[in-house]
């Protein structure tokens, strides 16, 4: 890590490919009994053209929540057919991205948006692919911020409004395939309870449209969110233990109802990327007050990763360039960022042999910081390195001021 701030500057970014691969694999390993499962990865959580590339070659499907994120998975070659689109308000032009290549599975969130789908699919004459996002009313135990499952949540078709959605895509099935459900409950779950819970609430649902409609959909999407570790205590489910817990429930509740066993989607993101990342930020000065807080200012922040800002987010920090550390001259430290704002605060406390000129390394960075960065203080966001046996190549370039320019614009009455 001292070495590769020394190379490519401070604030870094660095993502381990081993860890991702090691992570993928996994997963796989928990689904090699399920006769039909795809996982795919939720690019939100980390996505450029590497990591979509990555994806690709570790045979993961992806999803995309933006035209954005739709076109960087084209770009690397992605097949269609194995990209999801979400996203509780897709415009008009994301959608129609979608269907111009074919194969594209479309998560439609709402009536409304269905409504939408259906006639951009005549206009293009095509037969789309659907998921249907539902609320399960499954709460997962974690930051209200990251719940997705709740009766309220802002994501997915109501329960009691389900029924109305699936005779809308059943009349338009000249347009609109059905394949299925999805759901997802939230993201950081350290429980593996909630997550059974899902399973069953969709065996219900697919057994109560084939009863109704005498149709059988043939995909089922889970979701995603499991938790990782970001500090000592935290204790997350293994992907294996998970994955597979989860394909056995479905085999297991779908035999029960009589229902053949689905293509199963499951979408990790965080749990993929999360600890495959480490921040490496250099101190600059520090500050001890009279009341005890004691300062330790950087050289990144809240532009890097606003977790901590918006969800007090925890962090593992230590001094990278004295991993042994001086005991006897530890003191409690505030990791403060350098953006103007009382909140860009990294790490509340922590206890350090720390001083200006120091490294300090953020472990478990890999999810949500990159895909949540600003250029908040009209900063220019860090480079991104990934490292793989030893080597070590840029995936993100640092901006500079250049890039901060480009897109500005001067009126005509101000030149």
């Amino acid at each position: 890590m001292v070495e590769l701030a020394s190379e490519f500057g401070t604030p870094l970014w660095l993502m381990c490919e081993e860890t991702i691969r090691a992570a993928a694999q996994a997963v796989w390993k928990g689904l090699k009994d399920y006769p039909s499962a795809c996982p795919s990865y939720a690019g939100k959580a980390f996505l450029c053209l590497a990591m979509a590339a990555l994806v690709k070659e570790l045979g993961f499907g992806i999803d995309v929540v933006s035209e954005g994120e739709l076109t960087t998975a084209l770009k690397v070659g992605f097949p269609p057919e194995k990209i999801f689109l979400h996203g509780n308000n897709k415009s008009l032009s994301e959608l129609r991205l979608a269907i111009s290549n074919k194969g594209t599975k479309i998560v439609v969130d709402s009536l409304s948006e269905m409504q939408d789908v259906i006639a951009l699919a005549k206009e293009a004459s095509a037969v789309v692919p659907v998921m249907l996002r539902i609320i399960p009313n499954i709460e997962l135990d974690t930051h209200s911020h990251n719940m997705t499952g709740h009766a309220t949540s802002k994501f997915g078709t109501p329960l009691d409004q389900l029924d109305d959605l699936i005779a809308l895509t059943r009349k338009s099935s000249s347009f609109i395939d059905l394949l299925g459900l999805h759901a997802h409950i939230g993201s950081q779950g350290m429980d593996l309870p909630p997550y059974l819970q899902i399973a069953d609430v969709m065996a219900d649902l697919y057994a109560k449209v084939r009863e109704k409609y005498d149709y059988v959909m043939p995909h089922l999407d889970l979701g995603g969110g499991l938790g990782i570790a970001y500090q000592r205590h935290d204790q997350p489910i293994s992907l294996t233990v998970w994955a597979r817990s989860l394909s056995e429930r479905v085999k297991t509740t779908f035999a029960a109802r009589g229902l053949a066993l689905p293509a199963l989607s499951l979408e990790p993101g965080r749990s993929i990327v999360g600890t495959a990342g480490v921040t490496i930020y250099r101190v600059g000065h520090t500050k001890e007050l009279s009341e005890g807080v004691n300062y330790l200012s950087v050289d990144g922040g809240m532009a890097d990763n606003p977790r901590p800002s918006l969800y007090q987010a925890k962090y593992t920090a230590v001094v990278a360039n004295r991993m042994e550390g001086r005991p006897d001259r530890e003191k409690q430290w505030s990791i403060a960022g350098r953006y103007c704002e009382s909140g860009d605060i990294i790490v509340e406390e922590v206890r350090l042999d720390a001083e200006r000129g120091d490294l300090i390394a953020i472990y478990a960075t890999g999810a949500y910081n990159y895909s949540m960065s600003s250029n908040y203080n009209r900063t220019a966001k860090p480079t991104c390195v990934l490292v793989k046996n030893s080597k070590a190549e840029v995936i993100l370039a640092r901006e500079t001021c250049t890039d901060l320019l480009r897109q500005d614009r001067m009126p005509s009455w101000l030149k």
